[in-house]
């Protein structure tokens, strides 16, 4: 690993480069979250990072709106033993919450978009190393609650194919 500097992540740390992150992937409607691949945490050191989920609609739909909870799992060693924890952070109050919904409104088909937190001060991941050392998998869970599609106008079905009638 070498040390970077990127402009969307709030200070310098040990971290391999950026990778989208699936969180739902349905019918052509994609949740990502961009973070770092990896990263290292000193002892009793915390290390932010500046993302948002993006909706990707691959779907021949127009999304009107989504609305989906994205929870932050705390990282886990081998062991079974949390090593670090991460948040949905607020650098101004400098207050984290494990869950944070976020919502995003009008996708046309083939476009994407940065959603947007129900708090707007929470625009941050933040882990928190709670071991002296240790290695494990940050795990994320989402759930998505509601999407609304606006279907339409639909082409009309000119099919000839029906069933044959005979009379008499």
């Amino acid at each position: 690993m070498k040390e970077t500097k990127m402009s969307d992540n709030t200070s310098q740390f040990e971290q391999s480069s950026p990778k989208d992150f699936t969180l739902f992937e349905q019918d052509g409607i994609l949740i990502t979250l961009k973070l770092p691949k990896a990263l290292q945490i000193n002892q009793n050191r915390q290390e932010s990072y500046t993302s948002a989920p993006i909706l990707h609609n691959n779907s021949s739909f127009h999304i009107k709106s989504a609305t989906f909870t994205v929870e932050l799992q705390d990282v886990i060693d081998a062991s079974s033993n949390a090593i670090a924890s991460v948040r949905w952070w607020d650098a101004d109050t400098f207050n984290g919450v494990k869950s944070m919904k976020f919502s995003c409104k009008d996708i046309k088909p083939g476009e994407t978009l940065v959603c947007k937190p129900d708090d707007s001060a929470y625009t941050q991941v933040r882990w928190n190393a709670t071991v002296s050392s240790g290695r494990g998998t940050g795990k994320l869970t989402s759930t998505v609650s509601l999407v609304e599609l606006d279907y339409g106008p639909l082409k009309p079905n000119n099919s000839n194919d029906g069933p044959t009638v005979q009379i008499g």
